[in-house]
């Protein structure tokens, strides 16, 4: 199976080991959705906090099946606000690759999305813009198999600390 980061190496398990044990503290996602520079964006944050990014796709309809090997942990979901897409988004990126526990990003969080968003099985709902802490922490508590739908991002500090 291709994928877009074929610059990481993949290290060698050794018997009785799993790919997963080896990579306890570097979560494994996969980005559907939004731009193609939303899409790098998010890949170069990802990979900037020592995670990995197994597929990056406009659309669930070309995400790869899972591979047995190296599972996906965190679907990353970007809803772009122009529709209501996402929620075929995430149900044909569970068909393939079943077990991914998704984080929507969203252009407005409503109380109305986050009682669907949690009918759906989603984890978090990031409202954009966010910080960077934020998106990386969403991300480790979702891997870890926290509900993290009601916690709410809190505001971003100015530049230089000042509040």
């Amino acid at each position: 199976m291709r994928r877009n980061d074929e610059s990481e190496p993949r290290a060698e398990v050794p018997a009785g080991r799993t790919a997963a044990a080896l990579n306890r503290t570097s979560v494994a996602t996969v980005i559907i959705g939004g731009t193609e520079e939303t899409r790098l964006l998010l890949r170069g944050l990802v990979r900037l906090h020592q995670h990995r990014v197994l597929s990056e796709k406009a659309s669930a309809d070309d995400l790869e099946m899972a591979d047995p090997e190296d599972p996906a942990q965190v679907l990353i979901l970007v809803a772009d606000g122009e529709g209501d897409e996402w929620p075929h988004e995430l149900a044909t990126a569970r068909a393939r690759q079943p077990g991914l526990l998704p984080l929507l990003i969203v252009p407005e969080r409503t109380p109305d999305l986050i009682a669907r968003a949690r009918r759906m099985g989603v984890r978090g709902v990031l409202n954009r813009p966010f910080a960077i802490r934020d998106l990386v922490s969403s991300v480790e508590a979702v891997a870890h198999g926290e509900d993290i739908l009601d916690r709410v991002p809190g505001p971003t500090r100015p530049r230089g600390g000042q509040t």
